[in-house]
């Protein structure tokens, strides 16, 4: 009888032992790169809050520059058996061309989900209310229908539209109307390893009392999901320029921040 050889066992357990880590470690990666594809989605059901600050370097046509300290959370839940994902922005403007600082309006959505096998879309209601401080607010209390999707049938990068629109329906006699549509691009590209770009804060704004485009900002984004403190965090920085050159308005921003990504 010939005899067994003793190390021939632990081998097949190494490579056993090898084989569950690589594997336990790509479900660890996957779920990363999950979660940064969720954190550049409007739509997506996450619990996040940031803590942003946004810098207008230079104006079109006007001298001066501006800068937020912008607040922004994202609240999931279920009513009614209906997935919602609720999201709060303010800002505080720490400086300005004409002066001025102190909060400026608060900006809300509520958008009713719906998951399909390609994505996501929802629907739901935007608006802001007036509590900026004089001459860093419209001084109205605005809503509107809101609508959006997200095609993430990729993994590694998903695109889609969000639009939001804002009209005036109470608040200073004396101010304008406000009738607008925000028209919000999507697309996240999945770089690995937690990191990813996106079109970040862009924004097409569109004022039906003008009749014309009010702003055209395009943005890139760049951040990376991090893990301390036990949480998911994304620090990101992004860039973006008005392609509207109307007298005043901006021209580039510098947009830096940290998120902290609560997933179920």
């Amino acid at each position: 009888m010939g005899a067994r050889c003793p190390g021939r066992p632990l081998w097949r357990t190494g490579l056993g032992l090898l084989a569950l880590l690589a594997s336990a470690s790509a479900a660890a990666q996957e779920a990363i790169d999950e979660l940064a594809a969720k954190a550049t989605d409007q739509t997506a059901s996450l619990m996040s809050f940031q803590l942003n600050d946004w810098y207008t370097a230079r104006l079109h046509g006007a001298d001066g520059s501006a800068n937020q300290i912008v607040l922004r959370a994202a609240i999931p839940f279920t009513l009614l058996r209906m997935n919602h994902i609720f999201r709060v922005t303010q800002g505080y403007a720490t400086s300005s061309p004409s002066g001025r600082t102190g909060l400026v309006d608060t900006g809300i959505f509520d958008l009713v989900t719906f998951n399909q096998p390609w994505g996501r879309w929802g629907i739901g209601i935007a608006g802001t209310a007036p509590s900026g401080a004089n001459g860093l607010s419209t001084e109205k209390w605005t809503a509107g229908p809101a609508l959006g999707f997200v095609n993430s049938s990729a993994k590694i990068y998903n695109w889609g539209l969000f639009a939001q629109t804002f009209f005036s329906f109470a608040g200073s006699g004396s101010a304008p109307d406000v009738r607008l549509v925000n028209l919000q691009p999507i697309f996240g590209y999945q770089l690995g390893e937690g990191r990813s770009i996106s079109l970040g804060n862009s924004a097409l704004v569109y004022d039906f009392d003008k009749s014309d485009w009010s702003s055209l900002m395009l943005s890139a984004n760049y951040g990376q999901v991090v893990s301390f403190w036990g949480h998911k965090w994304r620090p990101n920085v992004e860039a973006g320029y008005d392609f509207n050159n109307d007298l005043g308005n901006q021209r580039w921003v510098f947009r830096a921040g940290i998120t902290l990504l609560l997933p179920k």
